[in-house]
């Protein structure tokens, strides 16, 4: 186990239920023994009404600051937005007749059509981009 100075803010992402607990490690007791020594931490939930609990009691991943426990979310809620459309385009597999070329298709026509004859703001070109999109860019006088 790690070891955490009292007054340290623990983030951990629970594992047995959703979400994200600031904890602040309120008491350091040592065991020592002949054989061992066993530290253990009281920990107090960033919560009303609060009660201090034993910090392996507690189920999850432990960050000692915020921006980790927000990169570690991230990449959960990326994986599980990964998996869902995996699971959904295996569905639209099964279900529809769409053939791969029609779905690409549909993914690089954009959905508004943009009329090139639009006035241009002064100093700006329109630039026709690899997949087709067209977008007004500003060229700087040294490019001219």
């Amino acid at each position: 186990m790690l070891q955490y100075d009292v007054g340290t803010i623990l983030w951990i992402i629970h594992t047995e239920r959703p979400g994200l607990v600031a904890y602040r490690v309120v008491e350091e007791i040592t065991k020592r023994t002949l054989d061992d020594e066993l530290i253990q931490y009281l920990v107090q939930p960033a919560t009303p009404r609060a009660k201090t609990v034993p910090l392996e009691s507690i189920k999850g991943r432990i960050f000692l600051n915020s921006e980790e426990a927000k990169n570690a979310l991230i990449e959960n809620a990326t994986k599980a937005i990964d998996t869902m459309i995996e699971k959904t385009q295996v569905l639209v597999d099964k279900f529809f007749d769409v053939t791969k070329q029609q779905l690409e298709d549909s993914v690089k026509t954009p959905a508004v059509d943009i009329n090139t004859n639009t006035s241009l703001k002064e100093g700006y070109q329109w630039v026709t981009m690899e997949d087709g999109t067209k977008v007004q860019v500003k060229i700087p006088e040294i490019m001219k």
